[in-house]
């Protein structure tokens, strides 16, 4: 593995005008290639994230509805502000 790592760090240089890598992370990460996932997989993973979405959806709604069951009041339960101006009850 050490002669693999210095072979890749002498054709870095090569390669960049003599200059050594900043980084040794591209040398591990060229072998990481995610393989292709085949039909059967995909269409599971597609229906996997259409339910997830729809999860969501459903608690967002109900979040949305709690909201307005909470802010919300009805028109003829509310009094008229009191408007307070001058010197408070207390004095």
């Amino acid at each position: 593995m050490l002669k693999d790592r210095r072979e890749w760090i002498n054709e870095q240089r090569i390669n960049n005008l003599g200059k050594l890598p900043k980084d040794i992370k591209p040398f591990y990460d060229r072998f990481n290639v995610e393989t292709p996932l085949s039909p059967e997989e995909e269409a599971a993973k597609k229906a996997a994230d259409e339910e997830e979405k729809g999860k969501k959806k459903k608690k967002g709604e109900k979040k949305k509805k709690e909201k307005k069951k909470k802010g919300k009041k009805d028109a003829g339960d509310e009094k008229p502000a009191k408007v307070l101006f001058g010197p408070s009850e207390v004095v």
